[in-house]
Parts: structure tokens; sequence; C-alpha cells
């Protein structure tokens, strides 16, 4: 019986040994994320509504129950002009300060947001065509960027233009 109640202990203290792994713990370190894949809708699951129906809503705002960056279309554009998550996420925060969703004299549809309390210092706008082509984000950064802000398209790098983000 004793022996029984000894086993346990013993391998107890054989994991704790502090010889070192044969490196599967450096797997981990090594771990590389897979890229964001674009959204594709399953078969049947098709929008009902243009994008044009979320024009004087905010981005927050529904249509159908689905949100404007939660559609296919309007999130695929997004990836393939932001490659960066980070600043792409910061296009979708919840906690952002937005303005209604408009449509531009070209008709393309776009959503401006901006930092809380911060709305002259950073800002960004997004345009997507009515068919969701045509994807591209102007992000702005006062303090970094002085008076340009940074476009981007495609997952191309981005360009300097000068100005602010486009809200209206």
């Amino acid at each position: 019986m004793r022996a029984l109640c000894l086993a346990p202990l013993l391998l107890l203290a054989a994991c704790g040994s502090g010889q070192k792994s044969n490196g599967a713990d450096n797997a981990a370190a090594r771990f590389v994320p897979p890229a964001t894949q674009p959204p594709k809708p399953l078969p049947g699951q098709e929008h009902s509504n243009p994008i044009t129906a979320y024009v004087g809503k905010y981005p927050g705002d529904t249509v159908a129950g689905v949100g404007f960056y939660d559609r296919t279309e309007v999130s695929r554009a997004l990836i393939d002009a932001i490659g960066d998550d980070t600043l792409r996420h910061r296009f979708t925060a919840h906690d952002a300060v937005s303005v209604p969703i408009f449509q531009t004299k070209d008709g393309r549809i776009a959503a401006h947001g901006c930092e809380a309390h911060n709305c002259d210092g950073k800002d960004w706008t997004f345009l997507v065509a009515p068919d969701g082509t045509r994807g591209e984000a102007c992000y702005h950064d006062g303090e970094t960027m002085g008076a340009t802000s940074r476009w981007y398209a495609a997952g191309s790098p981005p360009k300097s233009r000068p100005g602010d983000c486009p809200q209206e």
C-alpha cells in the first residue's frame, strides 16, 4: 500500500527535475499566427440590402441585423486596403467617435471616425464602392504626420496626401 502512495509523489518529483527540454518549449516562441483571411459569404447567405442602406447611419448601427464593418464585402475591402491588424482595428473600434456614414461625390460610401477627446489629432475614414470594391482608407495622426494623412489601398504601401481625412 505504501508503494502505491509513493508512486504519484515520485512522478511529481520527476516532473520538476529542472532538466532542460529538447526545444519543444521554444515552439510557442516561434509560432507565427496565420494571416487574416478575407471573409466569404456562405452560399445563400449574401446580404439582401445594398451597402448604400448604411448612408445616414452610424458605423455601429445595423441594417437587417448586420453592422457596416460586419458586412462581408466591407470587411474584405478593409482587409485588402490595410494589411496592419492594429490599424485596421482602430477603424472598427466601438469606442471611437463617429459621424453618420455618407456618400462621396464619386459614389463611394464612407465611414469616418476619430479618437475620443482627440478628433483634431487622430481620425480616419474608410471608403468603399457600393459593390464592395475600391476600398481605400485614410488615417491621420496630427502629432506624427502634421498636415498630411496616410492613404491605404489594395495592400500597397501607404501614400501621404496633404490634409485631413474626409468627413463628409
